[in-house]
């Protein structure tokens, strides 16, 4: 797999399958459509190009609202990786770009320098100036230009169609349990373990503060969560909160933390994955610090139940 940044660096095939979207998240609508234009290559012999935007064209064209992603560009292009993709073209999103018509985008991109036998995207697919293009456009293209679409239908998973907007309002509300049913995995920030205030250790709770690496990502509510942590390639669980710590003074930040079950090594500054299972409760203000740990041991027993009966471990 080949990513490229510079549309003069591809060279123009007409026998290509060609895609085209943000696919942020990569969710399962996302994979359906990586999963034909697979079956379309072994077929065909065709080679296989993704054309995906970066920045996220809603962060381009209204700067002043505030917007979330659920993958950055190099997540993006992680879990794109597993789809024998020949090459993923990373459009760089600018408000220039945004004025080039559907038609323009049709014929003298992906015609023009890509090469295009076949277009297979979702079915409500929207491309060019103000998402003037949309499926009905794109198949009149294709009888104009000689390429082939496929759109591909609509998936719904109980009951809520999967998209990437419909995942980001998921996950604001916390139900992580459901956006891992639309995402076909865990959904998960990347980070890095930075200081903080010492107060878990204080409490016999040790935590591990964490700094995302990009604050362009979208953090689900505020509450606890059960997790799973990737450090130094090894897996572990643990309880996640993230808040405002309000039965100490409140923070005038938001804090993403996670105590790490059955851990104690030193990790600032290392880079840490963390993979969202199930929210268990809101954040909450206890009375006492001495109530407060009394609730995170009930935490810690209610993600355990869930962890063992999940993956099949013992604590």
């Amino acid at each position: 797999m080949e990513v490229v940044r510079n549309i003069n660096k591809i060279v123009k095939d007409p026998n290509s399958i060609v895609t085209v979207g943000v696919f942020d998240g990569v969710h399962i609508a996302h994979q359906e459509i990586l999963r034909r234009m697979k079956e379309e290559k072994l077929k065909t012999g065709a080679r296989t190009v993704l054309v995906t935007f970066d920045p996220h064209p809603q962060e381009v064209l209204h700067p002043n609202e505030k917007f979330y992603i659920l993958t950055t560009i190099d997540e993006r292009i992680e879990l794109l990786s597993d789809y024998d993709l020949d090459i993923i073209f990373v459009v760089n999103f600018t408000p220039e770009f945004s004025n080039i018509t559907a038609e323009e985008f049709c014929k003298e991109i992906m015609l023009g320098r890509i090469g295009l036998r076949k277009v297979i995207v979702g079915y409500n697919h929207a491309f060019g100036k103000n998402r003037e293009g949309n499926p009905e456009k794109l198949k009149g293209f294709g009888e104009k230009y000689g390429f082939e679409v496929e759109l591909i239908p609509q998936l719904l998973v109980e009951n809520n169609p999967v998209s990437s907007s419909k995942i980001r309002s998921i996950l604001n509300e916390g139900n992580v349990r459901l956006a891992s049913k639309l995402l076909g995995r865990y959904y998960f920030i990347n980070g890095v373990v930075v200081k903080g205030s010492g107060r878990g250790k204080e409490l016999g709770i040790p935590t591990a503060n964490i700094e995302p690496i990009s604050l362009r990502k979208l953090m689900p509510k505020n509450g606890v969560y059960v997790v799973r942590v990737t450090i130094d390639r090894k897996h572990y669980f643990g309880l996640m909160n993230i808040g405002y710590r309000p039965t100490f003074e409140l923070d005038s930040e938001r804090v993403a933390e996670v105590n790490i079950f059955d851990f104690d090594e030193e990790i600032y500054f290392k880079h840490i994955k963390v993979e969202f299972i199930d929210r268990l409760r809101d954040e909450m203000k206890f009375p006492t610090p001495r109530e407060l740990v009394e609730q995170i041991e009930r935490d810690k027993k209610d993600a355990v139940k869930l962890i063992e009966k999940e993956f099949s471990v013992i604590f």
